[in-house]
């Protein structure tokens, strides 16, 4: 089978424009991204490369640093002098003769700020630093230095570390054993300063983890970590637990240029939106609005003006269009009136009171016996009956009208029968002046009295309304139940099935209840037959303020 789809106009011109428009604009703003991004892989390149040059200068320092420490701890006979228990003398003279070495070290490695030599065996501790620091950071540095020697760590393993002093983060590297260390020192703001890196470059030593060792203030206020203003690239430094960092920032064409760039796309995309507004305003939705009102009918309260020529003739035309079509379906409503109102009158006049037979020769039996007062109340009260029967069919009654309707017919059957039946009410006095169509409760009070009743036996009615209350509305549940022996199981499932012929063959009265409450409140009323442990039931289930139920009060 051939599937058709279809869009509104609207919809078609939008999507023609956009699939024009987009793949530009889509087309503008991926050549800027690829440009941005070139560019920018390109300058943190070149800033990784300078970057790993200097953490490969720094690393071939420290190592060989590292390799003269090892010789002399290794190969230096004072050294090893100064390991095993010596003489003053010699102590002194092994030490002095280690740090001869040590100064002319520190005159030859620029990146060595201070040499340590300690010898617990011959109780020696030697230093020698290449800077001017402080007489309180001198000390608090061979405090932290002796703090080394006492943990006896394998420091030849772990390699160079950092420690902080006074707030300040150094290199260490620790070489010895059995008591005996010799140790160097590296102040990371004495390391040769970097001529070749870009201006405004921050250089930042930190741990593997980015845990800046020095700028920490800088790193704080700028958030560096996800600044987008700089580039930040970093290189671990071999034989460390530290990495070098470069923060470059970012050049003017990220700020300047790409930015135009992007300003122009934004702008692109800006425009056609607004010329998108525009046309929607000016054409789309005034047909739009103008397609909503055809579809929905003329209104002469809701007519606008259009500002297009042609928009204004199509308008003109419908309205007069619309003008003809109303007065059409008001003669064809007045005519379906007519016709409802005829076929309700139809089936009311179908409801035929089966007692009318037996009322007759009960008035019989009543003046054969001159009992001239029973035949005139009986009269009197089968007069109201009939009255009621033939009233207006479109005209509702109330609940109240109803009760009264079925008490006088109770009231006949007290009249005419020797164990008349009774009848008990209960009625929420709210709903006495809801209306219902006439005869409602009659006919199925009537089918009770035709068809529960038991030979020597009292009839027993309950006739009961409450209010029901929902989410979808408000109704009334009109139950009305006897004391006879119940509906078969047949004629129950014929009964509650709506289109069964049992209806116009043997209750008719039962079907046209039916079929009138169908043709005024629609899907919205249910009825339904049950039995009860006491006998058989007739439910009525309809709704308050219905459509239909507003239009006949108000009539």
């Amino acid at each position: 089978m051939l599937r058709t789809y279809s869009a509104s106009f609207k919809m078609n011109v939008i999507r023609a424009l956009l699939l024009i428009t987009l793949p530009l604009i889509g087309l503008l703003l991926a050549f800027n991204i690829y440009s941005y991004n070139a560019f920018n892989n390109k300058f943190v390149e070149s800033n990784q490369q300078s970057l790993s040059l200097y953490a490969q200068n720094m690393q071939t320092d420290l190592e060989t640093l590292d390799a003269f420490l090892t010789h002399v701890t290794v190969n230096d006979y004072n050294f090893r002098l100064l390991s095993s228990p010596a003489t003053a003398l010699q102590s002194h003279v092994a030490s002095h003769e280690i740090m001869t070495q040590l100064k002319a070290a520190l005159n030859s490695y620029d990146i060595a700020d201070a040499f340590f030599i300690y010898s617990s065996v011959n109780n020696i501790y030697r230093d020698i630093f290449a800077n001017s620091y402080s007489y309180e950071l001198k000390e608090a540095i061979r405090t932290q230095m002796r703090h080394l020697t006492y943990t006896k760590a394998n420091y030849y393993h772990q390699g160079w570390i950092s420690l902080e002093v006074q707030g300040s983060y150094y290199l260490f590297r620790l070489l010895g054993k059995d008591g005996t260390y010799a140790a160097v020192m590296v102040d990371f703001e004495h390391i040769p300063a970097m001529h070749l890196i870009q201006e405004d470059t921050e250089v930042i030593y930190a741990t593997n983890e980015y845990a800046p060792l020095t700028n920490a203030a800088f790193v704080t206020e700028q958030n560096l970590w996800s600044n987008d203003d700089y580039t930040v690239v970093g290189e671990p430094i071999g034989g460390t637990d530290i990495q070098l960092i470069f923060a470059v920032p970012k050049p003017g064409v990220f700020r300047g240029e790409f930015a135009i760039l992007f300003s122009l796309s934004l702008l692109t995309v800006l425009l056609v939106i607004t010329r998108l507004f525009y046309l929607n305003r000016s054409i789309l939705s005034p047909w739009q609005r103008l397609v909503t009102r055809i579809g929905k009918g003329s209104d002469s309260e809701q007519q606008e003006e259009y500002r297009m020529e042609e928009f204004q003739r199509v308008d003109a035309a419908f309205t007069q269009m619309s003008s003809e079509i109303s007065q059409l379906k008001i003669v064809a409503y007045e005519h379906e009136i007519e016709r409802q109102k005829a076929e309700l009158q139809h089936l009311q006049l179908q409801i035929k009171p089966h007692f009318f037979l037996n009322c007759l020769k009960s008035l019989y039996g009543m003046a054969q016996q001159r009992s001239y007062e029973r035949m005139q109340n009986m009269i009197l009260a089968i007069s109201s009956h009939l009255r009621y029967n033939f009233r207006d069919n479109l005209q509702l009654v109330s609940l109240h009208q109803e009760v009264e309707h079925v008490q006088n017919y109770i009231r006949i059957q007290h009249i005419a029968h020797h164990i008349p039946p009774l009848c008990e009410w209960s009625i929420d006095s709210e709903l006495n002046e809801f209306v219902i169509p006439p005869l409602s409760i009659q006919a199925f009070v009537e089918n009770c009295v035709k068809y529960a009743t038991k030979p020597g036996v009292q009839l027993y009615i309950r006739v009961k309304a409450v209010l029901l209350q929902s989410e979808e509305g408000d109704y009334v549940d009109i139950t009305i139940q006897d004391n006879g022996d119940g509906f078969q199981p047949s004629i129950l499932e014929e009964l509650n099935c709506g289109d069964s012929s049992f209806y116009t063959d043997i209750h008719v009265g039962v079907s046209n209840v039916r079929h009138r409450i169908s043709m005024l409140y629609g899907d919205r009323a249910t009825l339904a037959f049950f039995n009860t442990e006491e006998g058989a039931a007739a439910e009525m289930i309809l709704p308050i303020n219905s459509r239909m139920s507003q239009q006949e009060e108000a009539s």
